[in-house]
């Protein structure tokens, strides 16, 4: 075992990015992914443009100041593909890379260079099925230099899972503490789902001390139902709650009967496949 080994934890509980470390490349167990996930930490300087209620990423103390270094970025996915690529690891087979980490991917000046990078280590390693998925809130996905990348990332199954936790201003702001408009981000995901199917992927828990009541999230479903009127090409939406402890104590997870209620909630109202992921994070129902 190497030390790298050591310091692995696998399980839908821990999601290590072994940041402390100075690493960029760390595999976890995705509830999501079932099975076996290359994570790459885009935000090793945590910085973001939300500051979600839920968030696991601790932000306190000073910050690394510094982009992903590209070189040190390939060696680490060689590294790993070297070993995981055929026959997984500790008896996971790999699913997927996933570009995601302590902040927002889409804002990072160097991610084109990744996602060039990635395709090329894909053909090399010969990792058919193995997907490219990008984690956003879509706040940068209208950038120029990524807009040319996005034809080559999907035809080399990639995919692009869109936070969706909100419905309006007010919404986004308690939930996601953010500045961004609400309108603007669903603009921008209008127009990309338009030309490319995305996944949507909503947390729901309990803030304080206020009761689960599913007609709350109307808004939600409306808002979903917006989507689709617009031309949205919505492949799946991921309903999830919590699995590991957030930074923020205030923000509990839902228990199964309240993650199977908004669930039920949502298949009879919206023509969209749903998934739900439970707190024991094994457990998931389609």
């Amino acid at each position: 075992m190497t030390d790298i080994d050591a310091q692995i934890q696998l399980g839908y509980q821990h999601h290590s990015r072994l940041s402390e470390f100075d690493r960029l490349v760390y595999p976890v167990v995705s509830r999501r992914s079932r099975g076996l996930s290359l994570g790459i930490n885009m935000n090793p300087d945590k910085r973001c443009n939300f500051d979600c209620v839920y968030c696991q990423v601790e932000r306190e103390g000073r910050l690394p100041p510094r982009a992903p270094d590209l070189t040190q970025l390939e060696q680490e996915l060689r590294f790993w593909l070297e070993r995981i690529a055929g026959e997984g690891f500790r008896g996971y087979p790999l699913r997927d890379i996933a570009l995601a980490g302590d902040g927002e991917p889409s804002v990072v000046r160097e991610l084109p260079a990744v996602l060039s990078l990635l395709r090329r280590l894909k053909q090399e390693f010969r990792l058919q099925g193995v997907r490219l998925v990008l984690f956003t809130n879509g706040s940068g996905l209208e950038r120029a230099d990524l807009v040319a990348e996005w034809d080559g990332f999907y035809a080399a199954d990639g995919e692009v899972w869109f936070k969706l936790d909100y419905w309006d201003q007010a919404s986004l702001e308690a939930l996601n503490r953010t500045r961004l408009r609400c309108d603007r981000l669903l603009a921008t995901l209008d127009r990309f789902a338009a030309r490319y199917p995305v996944t949507l992927q909503s947390c729901f828990f309990n803030w304080g001390d206020i009761p689960f009541r599913v007609e709350d999230y109307a808004g939600y479903r409306d808002c979903v139902k917006e989507r689709l009127k617009q031309g949205c090409r919505i492949t799946k939406i991921q309903a999830y709650t919590l699995a590991r402890q957030p930074t923020e104590s205030a923000a509990k997870a839902w228990g199964d009967e309240e993650m199977r209620c908004l669930g039920a909630f949502l298949r009879q109202q919206l023509p969209v496949p749903l998934e739900l992921y439970f707190e024991r994070g094994e457990a998931a129902e389609n």
